[in-house]
């Protein structure tokens, strides 16, 4: 009967060969378990951006619009706030956050920035103040004094604004021009001028005074052959024209 050896070199091959097939083992469950997650983020992944949608440009649109435009792709409306311009129409959109073309998730909100229009204010009524008066009303409501004209009129009082374009209570832009008209008073009356030489001086005067004419002061002098008391000379002329504002000066015999 023979006997069992122990080999040594047959009992180390048999160990490595065991821890062999453990490595390979564990080596391929860690690759499955890495795959695993990476797969599980992956999809995870996917399952995010499938939820997510592309924002659509909301610029121009009213808030109506753009709450339909939004609705389609499952997102909400939020008016944030409102601001003047003067290239957008009032009521729609000037911008948006976030911007057209960036993604978000459904049942989001977008907020948007609506326009108020162009800024307009109110004009003031200048109508019988004076330049001074209309000018520091023009600044206070920030407008500015455009052309500022002057003529006799009929009506209002002298050195006061009687006509202002545009009209009391317009509105206008942010930063119109009233123009105004300043009256120099009611338009002169002409008359023309009648012949006085030869005249009685005093008779002359008077009714020229009357008559709501201003005689300035008489010049008498010696005029040979011409009895006291008459017009020898007259300024203005016979024949030219004059307002009641002008002096009539007389030269008189004396």
């Amino acid at each position: 009967m023979r006997e069992a050896r122990f080999d040594p070199v047959e009992s180390d091959r048999k160990q490595v060969s065991r821890f062999s097939l453990w490595s390979s083992i564990i080596l391929m469950a860690a690759i499955l378990a890495v795959a695993g997650i990476v797969s599980a983020l992956t999809a995870m992944r996917f399952a995010i951006r499938g939820r997510e949608v592309a924002i659509p440009p909301l610029a121009g649109k009213t808030a109506d619009e753009a709450k339909e435009i939004l609705s389609h792709s499952g997102l909400l409306l939020k008016v944030s706030t409102s601001r003047f311009s003067s290239k957008v129409p009032e009521g729609h959109i000037l911008d948006q956050i976030p911007p057209s073309g960036s993604r978000l998730k459904i049942n989001r909100t977008v907020k948007v920035l609506l326009s108020l229009g162009e800024r307009r204010f109110p004009v003031p009524n200048l109508v019988g103040t004076s330049l001074r008066a209309a000018q520091l009303t023009l600044s206070q409501r920030k407008l500015a004094l455009g052309k500022a004209l002057y003529a006799h009129t009929s009506e209002g009082e002298p050195s006061t604004v009687v006509y202002q374009a545009p009209k009391p209570g317009t509105q206008e832009g942010s930063d119109p021009s009233v123009n105004i008209l300043i009256s120099l008073g009611p338009p002169a009356q002409y008359f023309i001028m009648p012949d006085l030489i030869g005249k009685p001086a005093d008779l002359v005067a008077s009714r020229a005074r009357n008559e709501g004419f201003r005689i300035g002061k008489v010049n008498y002098r010696k005029y040979p052959g011409v009895e006291p008391g008459v017009v020898i000379q007259q300024k203005p002329q016979a024949g030219y024209r004059l307002t009641k504002s002008d002096v009539v000066l007389l030269d008189v015999s004396q």
